[in-house]
């Protein structure tokens, strides 16, 4: 069929709705084995996903040390099984801190500045928004949960440059 038709079964009970979604967002979370629960669900016609950045899948439990979650993609500590050496180059771990130094010996080398990196590594410019969400949200449940706002230097402006609590009353 053309795309956005419905055709056959779907197409007699199709009620012109194309899907519901619930989102649900919140650092308000109980201890756990991991800092927050970073999860994705989608339920379809035709079958279901799920997502769980936080685990990636891999979880570990060990007599003394209790249930964690390990992320195998941030760092490879096992050997090659054959040559016996390192092997965690591709991982993103290892990753990370490759780009980190070779930005550093660049900027050192004159060949470029930090700001050549904003956006590309997590530079002070390319977090600001997300550390002011944490710290507002720090400061809402610091304040038994009251509203905190960003605040901005103007419209056009995408790093805040304060945070205020709101007063409803």
């Amino acid at each position: 069929g053309r795309e956005g038709r419905q055709e056959g079964a779907a197409a007699r009970s199709f009620t012109g709705s194309a899907g519901h979604a619930v989102y649900t967002s919140s650092w308000i979370a109980a201890r756990a084995d991991v800092h927050s629960q970073q999860r994705w669900f989608y339920m379809g016609h035709g079958g279901e996903m799920s997502v769980d950045q936080a685990h990636r899948g891999y979880t570990v439990a060990q007599d003394g040390k209790g249930f964690a979650s390990v992320n195998p993609l941030f760092w490879k500590p096992a050997r090659d099984a054959l040559t016996r050496e390192f092997t965690g180059q591709r991982c993103y771990g290892y990753l990370s801190f490759e780009a980190f130094v070779d930005a550093a010996a660049a900027c050192n080398a004159g060949r470029a500045a930090p700001e050549d990196y904003d956006g590309v590594l997590p530079t002070v410019a390319t977090t600001a928004g997300a550390t002011a969400i944490l710290e507002a949200g720090r400061r809402s449940l610091d304040a038994s949960g009251r509203t905190m706002e960003l605040v901005y230097a103007d419209a056009a402006a995408e790093t805040p440059v304060g945070i205020r609590a709101l007063d409803f009353s």
